[in-house]
């Protein structure tokens, strides 16, 4: 047995986590005259295996198929894209291809993969895997949620919508085993980070079929990223080895990763703190212990773009009135949720887009004004939440979702009038309800997938496998074709954030917070950086096994004497 499964029974059980008070801030020349003080045991593993919680428990780990943050993380894990993220800055860096060309009017891509590159298996790995694992994204019968990431090629969306069936007239072409040439419809400023997410990551055809949906599976999964598959065991862990076939595979220093799903958040705090796990990655420990651990040296904080909101199914009674959705925004009080809830945690957030985008104009955001709230609900007819009707929220299991849905319960009751119910839901059931509209109003969340505001707003197009609201606006749709199509960057961003403004106004969604990232790693673990999108490549992380040096002996925390709860 591991160490961390002989841990994981007893940690489970605990109920509560301790936290020691807070603490002056901790310096880096402290850090290294042995000052500095960490939250729990800080001994490196001996079997140079890196532990973190993945959270919850992916829904699929096919790269055409993935969706959720969980699922992302194992598909990069496996397997590697034309381009790949640059660990601290997420710059596309050569991947599979080693290099690569675009023509003069930027439309044609020209991807040269790396001589002797190969899968898991032994077999090579050439250009027409991608062009296979591409087009099954934009099949119409793969029912890929991320098809339309893969929009800015050739006739790609009236492929994926099967307005246009023949394969050869997507701007894919694979002319020879290491050359792959993607045409696209207009140029598209951020179209390299594209090719390094995980939809666009290659899979094995002849694997898919003869195993068909089963060709994860560890035995029979095939790979091409720095790490195989080695152990899944549902709800509770994944277990990856070095991939000796990997390219770069002299570089890759750990021997290994064991990824836990463990969706509480008190258990992975407990779990981290027990020295069980070296990395608790952002979002994963409750947001009200922030301030008990914000001053040890293994806390990590930054800004992350990614914004919670809830989405409105405007196909539903009474919620698709404009009035209604405008109401329910108008009756949120995001300052409360993001300081005193959530402890300063998060930044309260009225915008879909975050913050952080050079040049990009954000419209401003929705605002707690619970009087303009009543007055439109009042128009919609329901003065004073007379007659409303009950109505639903969804979310997904975590605590701190269900502690921000009760506050919007609260909220609604109390500024409205009106009754809400709260529905929890396992993570595979919760996304079969919100892919399906089998809601009233959902917990959602977005992680950019890359550096531009398109990635939140193209969400919102009309029948965008993302969008899962039943809203669509003819002008909003034009917007975001005309923005991909501009190529004058200031005037594009201006046509994106009308856009948001539309968006805002009409009010399929309810923007809530701005995610920050908090963070909690071991001393001893080097290559994991704070990114804006938070995403960590652990292509090339290293644990330093003789951490601390004689100079710098850790203090250990002290005893607590307060109990967050």
């Amino acid at each position: 047995m591991t160490r961390a499964l002989a841990l994981l029974p007893a940690t489970i059980a605990l109920t509560a986590l301790a936290c020691a008070p807070a603490s002056p801030p901790i310096t880096r020349a402290a850090a290294q005259q042995g000052n500095a003080r960490y939250w729990g045991a800080v001994t490196p593993p001996r079997d140079n295996v890196l532990r973190f919680t993945l959270g919850t428990e992916p829904e699929l780990y096919d790269p055409g198929l993935a969706a959720g943050q969980s699922d992302g993380r194992v598909c990069r894990m496996l397997f590697e894209g034309l381009t790949r993220e640059d660990p601290q800055t997420l710059e596309p860096r050569p991947g599979q291809a080693y290099r690569w060309e675009l023509s003069r009017d930027g439309l044609t891509y020209t991807f040269h993969l790396r001589p002797g590159i190969t899968w898991s298996d032994g077999q090579p790995v050439t250009s027409r895997d991608f062009l296979y694992a591409w087009t099954r994204v934009l099949l119409p019968a793969t029912a890929a949620r991320y098809a339309s990431l893969l929009y800015p090629i050739r006739n790609a969306e009236a492929f994926n919508k099967g307005t246009m069936t023949r394969t050869d007239s997507l701007g894919l072409r694979a002319p020879d085993d290491s050359t792959f040439i993607v045409t696209l419809g207009a140029p598209t400023a951020y179209f390299l980070y594209l090719t390094q997410f995980y939809t666009a990551l290659p899979v094995p055809r002849w694997t898919i079929g003869q195993y068909g949906r089963r060709w994860t599976l560890p035995k029979h999964i095939v790979v091409n990223g720095a790490f195989a598959l080695k152990e899944w065991r549902q709800n509770d862990h994944f277990t990856f080895v070095k991939n000796e076939r990997y390219w770069d595979a002299a570089h890759v220093r750990l021997a290994g990763v064991i990824a836990y799903t463990v969706d509480d958040l008190n258990t992975n705090a407990n779990l981290y703190k027990a020295g069980v796990l070296d990395w608790c990655p952002s979002g994963y420990f409750p947001a009200p212990f922030v301030p008990y651990v914000r001053d040890y040296a293994d806390f990590r904080h930054g800004d992350y773009q990614a914004t919670y909101f809830y989405s409105i199914n405007v196909t539903r009674k009474p919620l698709d009135d404009v009035r209604v959705r405008r109401a329910l925004n108008l009756a949120v009080d995001r300052d409360a949720i993001a300081y005193q809830l959530l402890k300063r945690s998060r930044d309260p957030w009225g915008n879909i887009t975050p913050r952080g985008y050079p040049g990009y104009p954000q419209p401003p955001g929705l605002r707690f004004d619970p009087e303009r709230a009543r007055a439109w609900l009042a128009q919609a007819g329901y003065p004073g939440g007379r007659g409303f009707p009950k109505i639903q929220i969804l979310f997904n299991t975590s605590d701190d979702h269900r502690r921000i849905a009760e506050a919007l319960q609260a909220m609604w009751k109390r500024e409205l009038g009106i009754d809400v119910e709260l529905s929890n839901q396992e993570w595979g059931s919760y996304l079969q309800a919100t892919t399906g509209m089998k809601y009233d109003i959902a917990r959602r969340s977005w992680i950019g997938d890359y550096l531009d505001p398109n990635t939140f707003l193209s969400c919102w197009v009309t029948g965008d496998g993302n969008n899962r609201t039943g809203w669509g606006d003819p002008r909003y749709d034009a917007m975001l074709a005309r923005a991909a199509r501009d190529l004058a960057p200031a005037h594009r961003l201006a046509t994106l954030a009308r856009a948001e403004s539309l968006l805002l106004a009409d009010g399929p969604v309810i923007p809530v917070y701005h995610y920050a990232t908090n963070e909690l790693i071991k001393p001893y673990v080097h290559g994991i950086y704070q990114t804006p999108l938070d995403i960590h490549p652990l292509t090339y992380v290293w644990m330093d096994s003789t951490w601390p040096p004689p100079a710098a002996a850790p203090v250990a925390a002290t005893t607590p004497d307060r109990a967050a709860r």
